[in-house]
């Protein structure tokens, strides 16, 4: 697999991961007593509005500095070299404070089973992968607007 492409897919499936996970957060902390809908509402749009500003910043930025990581953890024995790589990806997400170290460490980690698995995987899966993000944004919002649809005809019909 080249690393060009795993990096790539590791940003495609770090971005709506850390999206949602970064919705339900805030969602959770800020509407403790909101209604089923209302949390839900909240969680995806949070989670496609998220997932439309972070991605574009792992897919350049991301995979750049994490590329660079593993560039520089060659230098180090091979005992070490996943503990330096750790420590660079938290270092170079470190630069946009916890949001971004939090995105370092899930991108490393998905990175690193990427590169367990060891699959021949081309330029063609890793412009596929792109379809992930794309996906998740628009199921977020399409179910958003069903929800809506669905409250306002049962507003409609029972008063």
């Amino acid at each position: 697999m080249d690393m060009w492409t795993r990096k790539i897919i590791a940003a495609s499936l770090t971005a709506p991961v850390y999206a949602f996970v970064l919705a339900c957060g805030v969602v959770v902390w800020e509407q403790a007593g909101a209604g089923i809908f209302d949390t839900l509402n909240g969680v995806l749009l949070l989670t496609a509005a998220y997932l439309t500003v972070s991605f574009p910043v792992l897919v350049t930025y991301g995979v750049v500095t994490s590329m660079l990581s593993d560039a520089l953890s060659r230098r180090a024995p091979d005992r070490f070299s996943a503990y330096v790589t750790f420590g660079l990806h938290i270092g170079f997400g470190l630069v946009m404070l916890w949001l971004g170290a939090g995105a370092a460490v899930l991108f490393w980690i998905i990175d690193r089973q990427l590169q367990r698995k060891r699959r021949r995987i081309g330029s063609k899966q890793a412009l596929t992968s792109f379809a992930v993000p794309v996906g998740v944004v628009l199921s977020a919002v399409g179910i958003v607007y069903v929800i809506d649809v669905v409250e306002d005809v049962v507003r409609r019909l029972y008063g």
